[in-house]
């Protein structure tokens, strides 16, 4: 494998001005840079990004801790993540953590190791392990430590939002299907819904599932449901949960929206695929997406940021899962 002492024997220069002229860090005369170039092209020589990220401090690298690539909303807010990155001149380093502690610890360690510049962890699980670690990070929904900005939705008040719609859709027997309690962001839904609920005097059960994004785990916790039947309205707190409930719903001869009304979060691109299409609560993920990256760029420039919780507008999406019912 060619390196750049055999770059710098061939073309007739230093090692030293090999190294300039490839990290761009000092004066290379015209004449050696077309020598140097010219040898690079003839053995075809690629440099070590580990390498020049050591030398030069800057890897140009962004680590992405993402829980699960396999639910659609992850999978697209990492897809506006990549693009902006790459507009700014970075590239992604993707870790699918699994929303497992364990796993995103290892995965932590990776990161350092190849000296990324900066990480946005999606949804983390862990918290002392991001101390002392000397790289920038930006959170997405859950908090890490005080020192960590986060990006998020403002999930309370769009479970206020779901809420409010079934409650006006003519919905009273109502039925919340929550998230795990380790999903900050599906708690906040929660809670709003429940406080939404309790101004009306309505009565909301609830069932938590295990999961977010495991067809078969979801499924197993919908059969544990007595009676789904009897209620007319359920919040789903995942647009992915959300369709396994329809698809759970269906098979049993219930017809939505004519004898339950359904509402899930996120606005993932499933809603509008499903029959009939998913009536949701919008997450803006380009807007989420791109301010996380524009924070961690400016705390990788060292310029200043606000340490807080930067919150993003929810927006009720009407489809076809709720429909106006007189009450009898």
């Amino acid at each position: 494998m060619p390196n750049i002492r055999e770059i710098a024997k061939r073309a007739g220069v230093g090692i030293a001005t090999v190294s300039r002229y490839i990290n761009d860090t000092g004066y290379v005369s015209d004449d050696a840079k077309q020598k140097i170039q010219k040898e690079i092209d003839n053995l075809n020589y690629t440099p070590n990004a580990l390498a020049r990220a050591i030398f030069t401090k800057e890897s140009k690298i962004i680590g992405l801790m993402i829980p699960n690539i396999s639910n659609p909303f992850f999978n697209q807010i990492t897809t506006i993540i990549e693009k902006y990155s790459e507009k700014m001149g970075y590239t992604l380093f993707l870790c699918n953590t699994e929303d497992n502690k364990e796993k995103e610890a290892k995965y932590l360690e990776v990161l350092k190791s190849y000296r990324v510049e900066g990480i946005i962890a999606l949804r983390s699980q862990c918290k002392e392990e991001y101390l002392n670690i000397q790289i920038p990070v930006v959170s997405f929904e859950n908090h890490i430590l005080p020192s960590i900005p986060i990006v998020a939705s403002d999930n309370y008040n769009g479970g206020r939002m779901a809420f409010e719609h079934l409650y006006e859709k003519g919905c009273r027997n109502i039925l919340h299907i929550k998230g795990p309690k380790a999903f900050e962001a599906t708690e906040r839904r929660c809670k709003g819904f429940l406080d939404g609920a309790k101004e009306k005097n309505i009565k909301v059960d609830i069932v938590e599932f295990e999961s977010d994004f495991h067809v078969e785990m979801l499924e197993q916790n919908l059969s544990g449901i007595k009676s789904i039947e009897d209620y007319d309205g359920i919040f789903v707190f995942n647009d992915i949960a959300a369709a396994v409930v329809m698809k759970f719903l269906k098979e049993r001869g219930i017809v939505i929206p004519n004898q339950i009304q359904i509402i899930g979060f996120d606005n993932s691109f499933i809603g509008e695929l499903l029959h009939p299409s998913l009536t949701t609560i919008n997450q803006p993920i380009k807007e989420l997406g791109t301010l996380a990256v524009k924070l961690l760029i400016k705390l990788i420039n060292k310029e200043e940021v606000d340490i807080k919780e930067y919150l993003i507008e929810t927006e009720l999406i009407q489809r076809e899962t709720t429909a106006h019912r007189q009450l009898g």
